[in-house]
């Protein structure tokens, strides 16, 4: 016992090394208190009580992992034995009528003292972080979703420590930046209960800095050229796509993001300082919402838009996806599109934006100008711009530049 003593100044400690096994846990390699005494007699004494207790948690947590981990192998098959599609952590313990998610709660109760007085539901202030939380609605949506899987976990807030977040994290198999988008989610809650005070602010939070290595993405999004553009235009036509082939057009002739374009409204369509304009908003950020010219060449369609629509909307469109979004079916057309032509993954929607660019690059466009005309946040692009440099006419000889 006098090895897990330690005489600092005046004063006694008792030392004692965490198993390896734990340490993710306790995120430490040992614990360590003072003693508050300078008499070895005593030191002893409290020492000997101390190390007890903490041999006591240790062999209850390597309980508890070990019958987590055999509740997870009976869930989760063993995927070189079968053919069965390969399941996601989730996916298999959040099924509704799983009767072996029943086991893996008892498992995780286990894990901590269940009788323990309060027991704080994982949901209950869930309503109140997302009332507070300004993000989109959609992001909202996918928060909820993740929030409740994690809850058929942990039931309660007192269940969860770091060590379960880890094994429920190296058993799901979720790509890794999928992981790291939902239990980024996870994360920003108990920040939210930490701030509030329901979680005290001592305890540190059981999902921040994840070991989830995410490989960079080394297939950027390419521009496509103009022929590439004129080659996607005729083929929707040729499909009679009429509507995927405007939106190509208009998208061209905008540079404007395919959700921007599917949410413009008749109301949109504007006079300013004699020019007829656009305002686009995004549903993200107003911080790049913006009022551009018209190209010349984009006038006659606009004009067949309004005209053959009577719900406000310029682009015709009978369903939104459960986020809202309008763009969604076109998107996927238009994905069907361009790999009919042999164009990969590197080749999106978005690659249109990238074209424009390409073509005000060329033009030798102020950096600020650009930015102004495609919602980009000006504050990465160029400090030393005013909104004053930009008049519409400015805009609009700048647009003149796009030729399809």
């Amino acid at each position: 016992m006098a090895s897990h003593l330690q005489l600092r100044g005046s004063c006694f400690y008792v030392r004692l090394g965490i198993p390896k096994t734990l340490q993710a846990h306790f995120k430490k390699r040992e614990l360590k208190r003072s003693l508050q005494t300078s008499d070895i007699s005593i030191a002893k004494s409290k020492s000997l009580e101390l190390v007890k207790k903490w041999k006591s948690q240790f062999e209850e947590l390597k309980h508890s992992q070990s019958m987590y981990k055999e509740t997870v192998s009976q869930i989760i098959p063993s995927h070189k034995k079968n053919n069965f599609k390969k399941k996601s952590f989730s996916e298999v313990i959040h099924k509704p009528h799983n009767a072996q998610s029943h086991i893996i709660k008892e498992s995780v109760n286990k894990s901590y003292d269940t009788n323990h007085i309060n027991q704080t539901p994982f949901l209950l202030y869930k309503n109140a972080f997302f009332e507070q939380w300004q993000v989109h609605d959609k992001t909202k949506q996918m928060a909820d979703t993740v929030l409740r899987r994690v809850s058929k976990i942990f039931p309660n807030l007192e269940c969860v420590s770091r060590t379960l977040v880890l094994m429920m994290i190296n058993h799901d198999e979720n790509t890794p930046k999928t992981k790291l988008k939902n239990y980024g989610f996870v994360h920003k809650y108990w920040e939210f209960l930490t701030e509030t005070k329901v979680i005290s602010i001592n305890n540190k939070n059981p999902f921040s800095r994840l070991e989830i290595n995410v490989k960079k993405n080394i297939s950027p999004r390419k521009a496509f050229s103009i022929n590439d553009i004129k080659k996607l235009h005729k083929l929707a036509q040729i499909k009679k796509d009429d509507q995927l082939a405007d939106l190509i057009f208009f998208a061209t002739y905008t540079a404007a993001r395919i959700e921007e374009i599917c949410q413009l409204k008749t109301t949109d369509i504007v006079q300013l300082d004699g020019y007829s304009c656009i305002n686009i908003r995004n549903s993200r950020t107003s911080t790049i919402n913006r009022t551009i010219p018209i190209h010349p060449s984009l006038q006659s369609l606009i004009g067949k838009m309004m005209n053959r629509r009577n719900d406000g909307f310029l682009v015709a469109l009978q369903n939104k996806n459960k986020f809202g979004m309008r763009s969604n079916a076109l998107g996927k057309r238009f994905t069907r599109l361009k790999k009919e032509l042999g164009y990969n993954h590197e080749y999106v929607f978005h690659s249109i934006r990238k074209t424009v660019i390409d073509i005000f690059k060329s033009n030798e466009i102020k950096e600020g100008l650009v930015a102004k005309i495609i919602g980009h946040n000006k504050s990465n692009i160029d400090h030393n711009f005013h909104k004053s440099e930009c008049p519409v006419q400015s805009m609009f000889e700048a647009i003149e530049k796009i030729k399809l």
